[in-house]
């Protein structure tokens, strides 16, 4: 039961292919894994010890349960406990040490013992398994989960013939269950979550979003189904979540509660509604601008005071935290740089009007969010101030990328400079892992085009009509065999 549970939160870590390209470098090679080449990864592996950063967000007694957990690598297979992957790649990509481990986990080369300037990192796929893992030696590897890194030993390089022998049946048992060209088809899912104004609302000189998730599945760049449903369904490593918003009225004092919960909750959804209510009586509009596996940015607007619009970033398992995160929880000291930086440069050096003024412009490290920006996620900050009485903000651009934590996959196979070029009125863009479709925003429509050679089809196999002013704020990806079981899901929760 143990090393089910471990396979489970492992596998299921790696599988969703989730809204980031984090340092968008080359890789130096790209390995098939023939049978007669030798693998930068082979054989048994054991992990036999843990560190947990200050960028953690795992519990100290989950990290001692994958203490023990046993993962394969062979040309054929890639095995985590009860789990296994076919078709395995490797790519390849030496970097330096110090840079590499502060911009994507926020630690340092002495942290983990590291004495070489440069690391090879081995990233390995096979079907959705995706994951980087940091070559110490041919004996050892480190892997980061949640933020904390695990150490892998090397128990052999050949793989038990038992184990082998029960890993190919497993698979000759799911390979006959499949046709052969289902098995060599593309396949792609998307989920995405969608907010638009409530126009009855914005009569009432009120500010209200809407919330709803599109799923869309393609089968060999074929669409085969579209569904909709109402809030947002979020895929995270522990399973799908709902996220919604909620208006509560006490004698004319509007609140909005963001609501975060597993589907498969047990606990009673109205008291556990209380409980954030207690939490949070601030008579705010909450304004969602992007979620994600583990984080959610908004912006809070004080509309019984001055109007303040406060930018927040929390993590999705604590939403009702008092605090919101400062950008130094999530990036680190280089976040919080890049973030004094970007004020400094933005604001009080670039804008005549500020330079030689009394107000406080200080900028405030909790106030940061997720903006989009020409196909990508980008991290904006924001000063908020009073000038002459009334309430003013400036927002500023924060030189960092978002890490895999926050935005897993965050790429596009063309160009932003590409696809205006083909629909000038694009407003955003969203590419997929396989490299079959494009999702493009215009002010009305969203046009899902097949892509071929790296190119754009000049006509749009679907065209979904937008809300009014309707944004993006979640996006996440399945490929392989997992389009079938987010759409599954999506009609559970359809139904109910």
């Amino acid at each position: 039961m143990k090393k089910i549970l471990l396979s489970i939160i492992l596998i299921t870590s790696m599988i969703w292919i989730v809204s980031c390209d984090i340092d968008r470098t080359q890789l130096s090679d790209n390995i098939e894994a023939p049978k007669n080449i030798n693998l930068p990864v082979s054989g048994q592996w054991r992990i036999e010890e843990y560190r947990m950063n200050t960028t953690s967000t795992m519990e100290e007694e989950k990290a001692e349960s994958y203490l023990g957990m046993e993962i394969l690598f062979h040309n054929e297979f890639i095995s985590a406990g009860e789990d296994y992957f076919t078709k395995p790649s490797f790519r390849i990509k030496n970097v330096d040490a110090a840079d590499y481990l502060v911009y994507n986990y926020k630690t340092t080369p002495d942290f983990l013992d590291i004495d070489t300037d440069k690391i090879e990192i081995v990233s390995v796929a096979a079907e959705q398994f995706l994951y980087e893992f940091i070559k110490i030696s041919d004996e050892e590897i480190i892997v980061n989960i949640e933020g904390t890194f695990f150490y892998l030993n090397k128990i052999s390089e050949e793989i038990q013939d038992k184990k082998l022998e029960t890993k190919q049946l497993t698979e000759n048992v799911l390979l006959d269950t499949e046709e052969s060209l289902e098995e060599d088809a593309i396949k792609t899912g998307i989920l995405l979550g969608l907010k638009s104004l409530d126009l009855e609302a914005q009569n009432e000189d009120m500010e209200k979003w809407n919330y709803r998730t599109i799923f869309i599945s393609s089968n060999n760049k074929e669409i085969v189904s579209i569904h909709e449903m109402e809030d947002i369904l979020l895929p995270r490593k522990t399973g799908f979540w709902k996220v919604k918003v909620e208006r509560e009225d006490n004698d004319g004092k509007l609140n909005d509660n963001i609501i975060a919960y597993p589907l498969n909750k047990t606990l009673d959804q109205e008291n556990d509604l209380q409980i954030k209510k207690e939490e949070k009586t601030e008579n705010t509009y909450k304004n969602i601008l992007y979620v994600g596996n583990d984080y959610i940015s908004i912006e809070n607007i004080h509309y019984r005071n001055k109007g303040q619009r406060y930018l927040e970033f929390y993590p999705i398992d604590n939403i009702t935290k008092v605090k919101p995160l400062m950008i130094s929880d999530v990036l680190g000291e280089v976040g919080k740089e890049a973030f004094i930086e970007g004020a400094n440069k933005e604001i009080l050096r670039e804008k005549e009007e500020y330079k030689n003024s009394l107000i406080d412009l200080k900028p405030n490290e909790e106030s940061f969010g997720l903006f989009r920006r020409n196909g990508y996620w980008i991290f904006k900050g924001r000063i908020n101030f009073v000038e002459d009485g009334i309430y003013r903000y400036e927002n500023f651009n924060i030189k960092t990328i978002p890490p895999k934590e926050i935005v897993y996959y965050d790429e596009l196979s063309i160009s932003w400079n590409r696809i205006k070029s083909k629909v000038p009125e694009a407003l955003d863009v969203f590419t997929s892992p396989n490299e079959d479709i494009a999702i493009i925003l215009t002010h009305n429509n969203i046009f899902v085009h097949t892509l071929e050679n790296d190119k754009i089809n000049n006509v749009p196999v679907e065209i979904i009509e937008l809300k009014p002013a309707e944004k993006i704020v979640m996006a996440e990806w399945a490929v392989g065999r997992y389009p079938k079981l987010w759409e599954e899901e999506f009609l559970k929760q359809v139904e109910n």
